[in-house]
């Protein structure tokens, strides 16, 4: 009897402690407030940091562009439109819905994804939302059984102030010679760069199982799980599971 007593006693625990991130994530982005410029970097530092980037963008990336398109016949993704409908699960407390769409060109990338958190509260449901868009991303590595992913962009709070901070990801997928198994998994993190806190730090990492493959369509199970803490201190996490839809 003792023992039931106690692991009731850890799940309600457990229950309670869960019950209000939602809650809590609100009143973190409304109480992160900044008080003015957090230092500030030279001029000359900045124009010397503009003409790297330009003259990476002129002389390295078109040559780097072209390379990857050679290789379109051998890596399937260099030319291709992926679609995500995932969802993470924490049992009896919140579910993490993450539908995202991604486009490939040869070295370069776009990805979209909402994120939105339903929390099951006694008398009604709570949630939140946010739109994370990594703007413009680079295929660092796009091999056919290697892909490695770097990409910024923003993260938009969709409640409270709807607040934008910048989102950076790196991602890295890994895929057998068929095609048809393999894993992927990606950090991001935003950063407030007024307050230095970091509104959301996310890692997740997913296996993946083709069960479709017709013509340019493929279709895949995936089944992971997924961490994340915002505001440097509030926690969720869940197991992750969904469909991919790749064309290509």
């Amino acid at each position: 009897m003792r023992k039931k007593f106690l692991v009731l006693t850890f799940l309600v625990c457990t229950s309670l402690a869960a019950s209000a991130q939602v809650t809590s994530i609100k009143g973190a982005s409304s109480s992160n407030k900044g008080f003015g410029e957090r230092g500030g970097g030279s001029g000359l530092g900045s124009i010397y940091g503009a003409y790297v980037f330009l003259d990476f963008a002129v002389r390295v990336l078109p040559a780097w562009q072209i390379k990857t398109l050679e290789r379109r016949g051998d890596v399937p993704n260099i030319l291709s439109l992926e679609v995500f409908g995932q969802v993470a699960v924490q049992p009896s407390t919140y579910y993490v819905f993450n539908p995202r769409v991604r486009g490939n060109w040869g070295l370069f990338f776009t990805d979209f994804r909402m994120n939105y958190m339903l929390e099951e509260r006694i008398g009604h449901p709570d949630d939140l939302r946010t739109d994370d868009w990594q703007v413009l991303g680079l295929n660092v590595l796009n091999y056919r059984n290697v892909t490695a992913r770097i990409s910024t962009g923003f993260m938009h709070e969709a409640f409270g102030e709807g607040r934008i901070f910048q989102e950076s990801v790196f991602g890295l997928s890994v895929m057998n010679n068929s095609q048809s198994i393999g894993g992927f998994g990606e950090i991001r993190w935003a950063q407030d760069h007024e307050t230095g806190k970091m509104p959301r730090l996310e890692g997740s990492f997913n296996l993946q199982r083709r069960l479709i493959d017709k013509n340019k369509m493929h279709v895949f199970a995936t089944g992971g799980m997924m961490f994340q803490r915002y505001y440097n201190d509030i926690n969720v996490w869940g197991f992750q599971g969904g469909l991919a839809f790749k064309l290509y």
